[in-house]
């Protein structure tokens, strides 16, 4: 396929149902919230509506990877966004006609988790299959970034305007985009069918426990993955820590008020948009192991400027490079999971990733609330420095370049 696959057909349309799912998720991720206080004012039930979407990860993300690994990936991402659409679309209706409480919300919050945290990792190990591997990297890089522009700038931003205009309209939205997702996924080749497994192999959800068995047995032995798993729990620890106490900062650290918030998140998104799409050039330049730990560095530094300024503009340029160095960690480390893992085992290894740095992000969130209060609102941001100094220990490079291992099985 060569430098040109990543320009032409399917990739396009891969990262255009991508972006679409990403974007619809940024809107309903504003609107959830404003939604459930239109029906109660208390704060814990409002928080809840977040919490549901993220427990899925906690409860079944492992089990995720290993059904993902026996189904068409493409018929799984259909599937999951063809339901997502009808439940949300059933939402939007119930909104226009007045009609919602919070077990509605809530029932719609927890599945639609459920159906992000499936499409993420059949997405991610579905890729492979799409481009050649010295591509990797720049497909990544794209995603990552059209990922930000969807689910951090445009979707919130839009989905929070048009809940001003009618309760139903972010949700209708939402719908709309995952049907167009959903008809472009059906528009791709052929080439996401299970992989072939060996004979004896048992069949049906009561493998799962073996496949996933199997799956940590081969994280155990093979070290490059491996630590990138330790570090991303690491690394997503930190991050939530200091991103809990975030508007804390702002208001109490720098006396602005929510504009400014707004505006130094979409800074930074800046950030991760342009870094995120620099990505494969960045990794010709320095190479995928050297990256990685380099922008964990990065992280660590903005951190400990963050925490020792009160200083608005050295803190939008600490927001800015944070939010790249952590874009190209994410294209980074996902483009060298899809390049070591035995496409077999990729669902599961990257179900895995996925719920260590989701489970450790709300732990962290949690962590970083109980130090600001105890200690103070800086407290949590300096308190990831070391952390992610521990994180970029994990991932430097040894003397053989993790990024030419060959696969093994």
């Amino acid at each position: 396929m060569g430098a040109i696959g990543i320009v032409r057909a399917p990739f396009p349309r891969y990262w255009l149902s991508a972006f679409l799912a990403d974007f619809g998720d940024g809107v309903r991720f504003a609107a959830f919230p404003l939604l459930t206080l239109q029906v109660t004012d208390s704060p814990s039930a409002v928080a809840a509506v977040t919490a549901l979407q993220g427990l899925p990860w906690i409860l079944i993300g492992l089990g995720v990877g290993a059904v993902v690994d026996r189904w068409d990936l493409r018929r799984t991402m259909v599937g999951v966004d063809a339901f997502r659409t009808i439940l949300i679309a059933a939402l939007a209706v119930a909104a226009a006609f007045h009609a919602v409480d919070l077990p509605l919300i809530y029932l719609t919050a927890f599945v639609t988790g459920i159906g992000s945290m499936v499409r993420d990792t059949a997405a991610t190990t579905a890729l492979p299959r799409l481009i050649d591997r010295d591509e990797l990297e720049r497909a990544n890089g794209r995603l990552v970034a059209g990922g930000i522009v969807g689910s951090e700038l445009a979707g919130p931003a839009i989905g929070g305007w048009l809940f001003g205009i009618a309760a139903t309209l972010p949700f209708a939205l939402n719908a709309s985009s995952l049907g167009v997702a959903v008809l472009l996924l059906l528009s791709l080749p052929g080439v996401f069918r299970p992989l072939p497994r060996r004979p004896g192999s048992a069949s049906g959800l009561r493998a799962a426990g073996g496949d996933i068995r199997q799956g940590l047995a081969w994280l155990r032995r093979e070290r490059s993955v491996r630590n990138l798993v330790i570090a991303v729990g690491v690394v997503a620890a930190a991050d939530g820590a200091y991103l809990a106490v975030l508007v804390l900062y702002v208001t109490r650290v720098l006396h602005r008020g929510s504009t400014a918030y707004g505006l130094l998140l979409a800074f930074g998104a800046v950030g991760g948009i342009v870094a995120g799409a620099s990505c494969a050039l960045l990794t010709r330049w320095i190479g995928a192991p050297r990256l990685l730990a380099a922008t964990v560095v990065v992280m660590a530094g903005t951190q400990l400027a963050l925490g020792l300024t009160s200083d608005l503009a050295v803190s939008a340029v600490a927001l800015l490079c944070s939010s790249g160095a952590f874009a190209v960690f994410n294209a980074t480390s996902r483009s060298m999971r899809q390049r070591h893992t035995p496409p077999h085992l990729l669902g599961r290894v990257n179900s895995t990733y996925l719920t260590v740095g989701r489970s450790a992000g709300a732990l962290g969130a949690l962590a970083g609330g109980s130090l600001a209060a105890a200690i103070g609102v800086q407290a949590p941001i300096l308190a990831g420095v070391p952390l992610l100094a521990a994180a970029a220990l994990i991932l430097r490079p040894g003397r053989r370049a993790d990024d030419s291992l060959t696969v093994t099985t």
